[in-house]
C-alpha cells in the first residue's frame, strides 16, 4: 500500500491574522489560549497543545534536549531580533505560497473603533512574508456598518451607503473577500424581517445602542446586505462559525445550523459563503451543510492546530459528509508567526493520517486521497477565490 506523504505539497492558508511584534504577548505560553481572558501561564504550559507547539519548535531550532525555557529564550531571540528572516524560514519549511489575511483583527475594535492595526503593523506582516509568500487581504463588513451607525446615518440611506462603503474598502485595501463576525455580536441565527420591522429596529438601536434586541435586528440586516454585496461582486463572504475568543463569543450561538433561515433565501443561495474554523466543535453539522448547499464552503482553521491531538478525529468527522472539493486548509494563526507555521506543518501530518486511514480501509483510492489533499491544501482556495 502506497504511503501518503504531503510534506512537499503547496500550502495556502484560507484564514489567518497579522502577528505584529508590538502585540505579541510577553509570556509565550499565553499564546496557547485564544481567549481574551488573562489566563494563568501555568495552566497554558500544562496543555497538550502548548507542549506540541514547543516540541515542534525544539525540532525546528535543532535544540534537542534543551529545557522549555531555553527553547523559548532562543525562539524569542530569533523572532524578536530578526522577525522577517525568522518568519520566512518558518513558512518556507511549511511550504506556504500564500496567506489569506483578515486585517480586521483585533476583535477589540468591537469596543474601540480606533483599535485598528497601524500602517506600520500591517507593513510588518508584508515584510515578514513577501515576496516568498503572497498575501491576500480580507476585511469585515461590520466595520463599514459600525461607521455608518456612528454617523447616525438615516435608515433610508443606510443600504446605499453600506454598499458604497464595502466597495470603497475592497478597492482601497485590494480585498479578495469580505468577512462577517456577526457570531461575535448577536450570533448566527439570522432572521429575515420585513423592511418596516428592520426600520423600527434600526431606529431603536440608533437611539439606544445598549438595546440588544434592536442590535440583533440591525446586525441581521447588515449580514444580509453583506451577502448581497459579495454576490454582486462575485467574491466569497467568510463567516465566523464555531470556536472564538471568550468571553465575546457565545459558542451556543455559533452553530452553523443556526444560519438555516438566511441560507435558504434565493439570493443567498447564489452567494459564495465560506464558513471558517471548521465550525469547531460543530464539524458534523458543517459537513452536512457542505453536502446540501452548493454555494457553501468551509475551512479547517482554528481547530487545527488548536484541537491538538484530536485534530485527525475532527478531520474525519468533517469528512463524513463534506465534499472534499469544498474544504480548505486554514489556521486562524495570529499574534505569533508560529501558529500559522505549526498549523501548516501539523495539518499536513493530520491530513495524511486521516486520508491514509480511508485508503487502508478500502473506502477511497490512493489517487482520490492525493488529489483531495492537494485540493484541500491549496487548489480549492485558488478556485473558490479565483486567485
Amino acid at each position: 500500500m502506497k504511503k501518503i506523504e504531503l510534506e512537499s505539497f503547496e500550502l495556502i492558508d484560507d484564514h489567518c491574522h497579522p502577528f505584529p511584534v508590538s502585540r505579541e504577548p510577553e509570556d509565550f505560553a499565553r499564546n496557547a489560549c485564544i481567549g481574551l481572558y488573562p489566563v494563568e501561564s501555568e495552566d497554558m504550559r500544562n496543555t497538550v497543545y502548548y507542549q506540541m507547539l514547543l516540541n515542534e519548535l525544539r525540532r525546528f531550532l535543532d535544540m534537542k534536549g534543551d529545557s522549555d525555557d531555553e527553547v523559548i529564550s532562543e525562539r524569542n531571540r530569533r523572532a524578536r531580533g530578526d522577525r522577517e528572516n525568522y518568519t520566512k524560514a518558518l513558512y518556507r519549511e511549511a511550504g506556504y505560497s500564500s496567506l489569506l489575511v483578515d486585517f480586521g483583527y483585533p476583535i477589540s475594535q468591537k469596543y474601540n473603533k480606533d483599535a485598528k492595526l497601524s500602517a506600520s503593523e500591517v507593513q510588518e506582516m508584508y515584510d515578514c512574508c513577501e515576496p516568498d509568500v503572497k498575501l491576500y487581504s480580507i476585511n469585515r463588513i461590520e466595520w463599514v456598518a459600525n461607521s455608518l451607525m456612528e454617523k447616525e446615518t438615516p435608515f433610508d440611506r443606510f443600504e446605499e451607503l453600506f454598499y458604497e462603503g464595502c466597495r470603497d474598502m475592497i478597492k482601497k485595501e485590494n480585498l479578495i473577500a469580505l468577512k462577517s463576525v456577526i457570531a461575535y455580536y448577536t450570533g448566527l441565527e439570522v432572521q429575515v424581517l420585513s423592511k418596516d420591522e428592520v426600520r423600527r429596529g434600526y431606529e431603536r438601536y440608533m437611539k439606544d445602542p445598549s438595546d440588544k434586541n434592536a442590535e440583533k435586528i440591525f446586525r441581521d440586516y447588515t449580514f444580509i446586505l453583506g451577502t448581497n454585496i459579495a454576490r454582486m461582486l462575485d467574491i466569497p463572504l467568510q463567516i465566523h462559525t464555531g470556536l472564538g475568543d471568550s468571553p465575546d463569543c457565545n459558542l451556543l450561538k455559533c452553530n452553523p445550523f443556526l444560519l438555516h433561515e438566511v441560507i435558504n433565501l434565493p439570493d443567498v443561495r447564489n452567494t459564495k459563503l465560506m464558513l471558517i474554523h471548521g465550525s469547531y466543535p460543530y464539524l458534523e453539522e458543517l459537513g452536512m451543510l457542505l453536502n446540501h448547499y452548493t454555494n457553501i464552503y468551509a475551512d479547517m482553521s482554528s481547530f487545527c492546530p488548536y484541537a491538538g491531538i484530536a485534530a485527525e478525529d475532527k478531520v474525519l468527522k468533517l469528512f463524513e459528509m463534506a465534499p472534499l472539493n469544498k474544504v480548505c486548509f486554514g489556521t486562524d494563526g495570529c499574534c505569533i508567526p508560529e501558529h500559522t507555521w505549526f498549523g501548516g506543518v501539523y495539518m499536513k501530518r493530520v491530513l495524511a493520517g486521516a486520508l491514509q486511514k480511508l485508503v487502508d480501509s478500502g473506502h477511497i483510492s490512493y489517487e482520490f486521497a492525493v488529489r483531495s489533499a492537494r485540493n484541500i491544501l491549496s487548489d480549492n482556495v485558488k478556485r473558490i477565490y479565483g486567485i
